[in-house]
């Protein structure tokens, strides 16, 4: 994901100024102690940039897939977090609160008609291997009641079973092979997906979401980035 500026934002007792930012590393809650903390990112998967604001300041998220998934930022768990999504003139109001250890993502989707939506992909990832790739699938798609994650030209499953709103993951050896999200029994058109080569020990998302219009459904991958620690 391409570097862009960090926003600098703290929604404490009193609150800190904020610098400007751009997509991926903004800032808007702080960050949680180095232990015990949680995790929270957003992803912009609407057809508009959207614009996520908290009493700090503004994160902006773009519509190129390079930068429509922010890095996943350390906050301190317990801590409710409220803030707005807007899409053009729209808005959509956000409040929750991280459990410790727990990984969140805010995935925004636009409406025909009305506000923007907002999924909340919640996650607590329970094993780690050194020696294997994380891989997870977001079914962000209403209409996709059972999604699943494909590998390869026959389409071995390697994720499946997963319901709107949910997250499934699976450790797997880090390969590059071309990979595919599909609707499972309601079958129809494998969606493919670009992740390229993947590493042990890293995480990597693809979520799955229904595109604009005509434009049918719709998949995203990338490789997960972690921002830094800073008290």
């Amino acid at each position: 994901m391409g570097s862009v500026l960090r926003l600098v934002l703290a929604l404490g007792i009193c609150g800190i100024a904020a610098e400007s930012a751009g997509a991926a590393d903004g800032r808007l809650y702080p960050s949680g102690p180095p232990n015990g903390v949680a995790y929270l990112r957003f992803a912009n998967l609407s057809p508009a940039a959207v614009k996520v604001s908290s009493a700090g300041g503004a994160l902006d998220l773009p519509t190129s897939d390079a930068q429509r998934v922010g890095e996943f930022d350390p906050v301190t768990p317990g801590t409710e977090l409220t803030g707005t999504v807007a899409i053009g003139d729209r808005t959509a109001p956000i409040k929750l609160t991280l459990k410790q250890n727990e990984f969140v993502t805010v995935a925004v989707t636009a409406a025909a008609e009305g506000p923007p939506t907002v999924t909340l992909l919640r996650e607590e990832p329970s094993d780690f291997n050194a020696q294997k790739s994380a891989l997870a699938l977001y079914n962000v798609d209403k209409n996709c009641a059972e999604a699943e994650l494909l590998a390869g030209d026959r389409h071995t499953v390697v994720v499946s079973g997963v319901k709107p709103g949910a997250t499934g993951r699976r450790l797997v050896n880090p390969v590059n092979v071309a990979l595919s999200v599909g609707c499972g029994a309601e079958g129809g058109k494998a969606t493919g997906v670009e992740l390229g080569a993947m590493a042990a020990g890293d995480r990597y998302s693809v979520f799955i979401y229904a595109g604009p219009g005509s434009a049918g459904r719709q998949a995203l991958a990338l490789t997960d980035k972690m921002a830094p620690f800073r008290p």
